[in-house]
C-alpha cells in the first residue's frame, strides 16, 4: 500500500495545475469542470465515459453518493455538476485530496462535494450511510478485491446501486508494463473479468448491467504510437499525476487493448433491499 500511496503523490501537484491553467490563458475567477478535464478525468476515455457512467447511476439531488477512489475529484464534481447530487469522495493519496479540496474550492463546489483521506478497505462511515456508490478504475490496484466491495456494500443502504467502471485482466496473457496504474506488477492486481464478475455477486451485489466498454477503450487509443525521443507534453495532463512517461503508458494501453490481455467494464450492482 506505502508503494501505490508513493505513485499517487506527486510533490505539489495543486500550485502545478494553477500553473498549467495560467500558462493556457485560463481566467481562474471562472474555471470550469471541463477546463480541469485533461487533468482531473483520470480514466479510459475521460469526460466522455463520466458521462455514460452518470447517466447509467441515474442519481437524483436528493441522494449522497460515495466515490471510492476519486483521484483529484474530477468525475466526482462532475456527478455533482451535472446531478446535483451531493458527493463524498475518498483516497488513500493525500496529495491527491488536498488538490481534490482546493479545485473544488476554485470551482465553488465545496457545499455539495467533500473529500476525506483514506483507503478503500477501511471505509471511515457507518453501516447503510449512502445512497450509492460510484467507483472508477481503482480495482486495478487493489490485491484485496473482495475486501473493498464488501466495505462499498456495507456503507450502501439497501436498495441503493453502485456504478463501476474498471479495468480486468486475462487468466493467461500477463500485460505490457507500464501503465497508467502501475509502473511494474508489483503493484497491478489484475483479474479476468469473469472473476470480478463473480467477487461483485459473492458480496450480496446484485448486478443489473454488464457491459464490456473494450471496443470503445480500444478506440480511444487506436492512434497511440510508441514515443521516440523526447515527448512534448501539454500544459494540463495527466503526466501531472502519473509521471512524464505518460506517453509510453498510452501507448502500453494501446498494446494491451490490441492483443485483448485487457478488458474494460461498466457495471451498475444493487444493493437488495
Amino acid at each position: 500500500m506505502k508503494h501505490i500511496h508513493s505513485y499517487y503523490s506527486p510533490n505539489n501537484l495543486y500550485n502545478k495545475i494553477i500553473e498549467g491553467l495560467n500558462n493556457l490563458g485560463k481566467d481562474l475567477s471562472s474555471v470550469t469542470p471541463d477546463d480541469l478535464q485533461p487533468v482531473d478525468e483520470f480514466h479510459i476515455r475521460g469526460d466522455i465515459a463520466t458521462k455514460e457512467l452518470i447517466e447509467l447511476g441515474n442519481f437524483t439531488p436528493d441522494m449522497h453518493i460515495l466515490d471510492v477512489g476519486c483521484g483529484v475529484g474530477g468525475s466526482t464534481r462532475r456527478l455533482s455538476h451535472e446531478t446535483g447530487c451531493h458527493v463524498t469522495g475518498i483516497d488513500l493519496s493525500d496529495e491527491y485530496i488536498d488538490a481534490a479540496e482546493r479545485l473544488t474550492q476554485l470551482l465553488n463546489m465545496q457545499a455539495r462535494v467533500k473529500f476525506n483521506v483514506g483507503s478503500a478497505l477501511e471505509l471511515p462511515y457507518a453501516d447503510n450511510t449512502f445512497d450509492g456508490a460510484w467507483s472508477i478504475q481503482m480495482n486495478m490496484n487493489v490485491e484485496d478485491k473482495l475486501g473493498w466491495l464488501k466495505e462499498m456494500y456495507r456503507v450502501l443502504k439497501p436498495g441503493a446501486r453502485a456504478v463501476l467502471y474498471e479495468v480486468c485482466g486475462h487468466e493467461e496473457k500477463a500485460i505490457y508494463f507500464p501503465v497508467p496504474w502501475a509502473q511494474d506488477n508489483s503493484m497491478s492486481f489484475l483479474i479476468p473479468k469473469e472473476a470480478f464478475h463473480d467477487l461483485i455477486a459473492s458480496t450480496g451485489f446484485k448486478i443489473e448491467v454488464w457491459n464490456d466498454k473494450s471496443d470503445l477503450a480500444q478506440k480511444a487509443f487506436a492512434r497511440m504510437r510508441e514515443p521516440t525521443g523526447e515527448s512534448t507534453l501539454p500544459e494540463l495532463g495527466l503526466h501531472m499525476l502519473i509521471g512524464n512517461d505518460i506517453k509510453t503508458k498510452a501507448y502500453n494501453m494501446r498494446r494491451n487493448l490490441d492483443d485483448e490481455r485487457i478488458s474494460l467494464i461498466e457495471i451498475l450492482a444493487i444493493k437488495p433491499n
